[in-house]
């Protein structure tokens, strides 16, 4: 399976060069999504270590609390964008799965 998925990457590199750059950019996006909402976790959870006395009338909870909705409300909206092109990823991969298959096999069969 793994070289199958090496064989898909080098094909969709050769055949379709596009695709195969959406899927890397899609892969870095989703990695930086991931580092995005770790930093406001971590801004989060330093605003309420920090705080002292009620929370709702700490103004940097409170605004910390507004930059993680707003950021979480973009990456929502981004991640729902990045669906649409992992579809189209997903679609034009199973075009050239069959050879994929097709090329591992065959460097089963010439290693033996």
């Amino acid at each position: 399976s793994s070289l199958q998925s090496q064989c898909l990457h080098e094909v969709l590199k050769s055949e379709r060069p596009d695709i195969e750059q959406k899927r890397s950019d899609l892969l870095k996006m989703q990695g930086e999504f991931k580092v995005r909402l770790r930093n406001l976790e971590k801004s989060l959870l330093n605003a309420l270590n920090e705080s002292s006395g009620s929370i709702l009338e700490n103004d940097k909870v409170i605004n910390t609390l507004t930059t993680l909705k707003n950021e979480a409300l973009d990456i929502t909206k981004k991640v729902e964008e990045t669906e649409i092109v992992f579809e189209e990823i997903t679609r034009v991969s199973g075009i050239y799965t069959q050879m994929a298959i097709f090329c591992s096999k065959i460097f089963f069969a010439m290693e033996q």
